[in-house]
């Protein structure tokens, strides 16, 4: 299983990452306050949060930052998690490296870093609290985690959705678009075969109808000579020739200009 994608920017289970250094931060303030260890836990934690950070820009332009990134910052967690006085506070930092990891890793890898997790967890809080009390503070920062890993890819999901939905939107318009040519130019091709059916049905019946006019009018003029009391009967049949071919030639005419 390849990792999941990550998105532009600092979003998901980024954000809530830093409201948790955010309260880690502030919870450790009010812990330390006064004491001489203050500044190391703020040093660490910043260093912490920096990195946090600096990550999504590191995964860009070092293609294994990973191999050094998230041992830096187990470890820092790891010293943070064992100062004296001992703050289980500190242990919350694992939620956004296990979201990070998530997403960096295959599934089997990153069920790796989630057992070590939970391995540094039980060797962290179970002297500090005491077995009963570390058991059930574990138990419940898996559950806390599951949910949160489970909420980051649901909204990686989300997020990868919607661009789908663009990018299938983007495609339909396109199709649209080319489909509407694609109609342009078959009614331009319609339109233009059906010019040329009547161009050529024009040709035919004005080239039948100036023929017959010839024929008929040759034969007036030989009737002229030789019976010259038919003539004005021809003479009719070539008006009537005449004024059935302007007629067909107007009617052609008005079919083919455009609607």
């Amino acid at each position: 299983m390849t990792p999941m994608e990550r998105p532009h920017g600092y979003q998901g289970g980024y954000l809530i990452g830093f409201i948790m250094i955010g309260v880690v931060a502030l919870r450790a303030i009010l812990f330390y306050r006064g004491q001489s260890n203050l500044i190391l836990v703020m040093l660490l934690i910043t260093m912490y949060a920096l990195l946090y950070s600096l990550e999504p820009w590191l995964s860009i332009h070092f293609h294994r930052h990973a191999l050094i990134y998230f041992p830096v910052q187990t470890a820092l967690v790891i010293t943070l998690s064992n100062l004296r006085p001992f703050l289980d506070f500190q242990t919350v930092l694992y939620f956004p490296l296990c979201i990070q990891i998530f997403r960096t890793f295959s599934l089997q890898a990153a069920m790796g870093w989630t057992t070590l997790f939970v391995i540094l967890l039980a060797i962290t809080l179970i002297p500090g609290m005491g077995l009963l009390e570390g058991l059930a503070l574990i138990l419940l920062n898996l559950a806390s985690g599951t949910f949160l890993i489970s909420y980051d890819f649901l909204y990686l999901r989300t997020q990868a959705d919607q661009v789908e939905s663009q990018r299938l939107l983007v495609d339909l318009q396109a199709a649209h678009q080319k489909l509407k040519v694609y109609t342009a130019q078959a009614e331009e091709l319609a339109a233009t075969r059906e010019r040329n059916r009547l161009a050529r049905e024009l040709h035919d019946s004005v080239s039948q109808a100036i023929f017959s006019i010839t024929l008929t009018s040759q034969s007036a003029r030989l009737l002229l000579e030789r019976d010259p009391a038919r003539v004005p009967q021809e003479i009719g049949r070539l008006q009537e020739m005449t004024s059935s071919v302007l007629n067909q030639l107007r009617s052609l005419i008005a079919e083919l200009r455009p609607h």
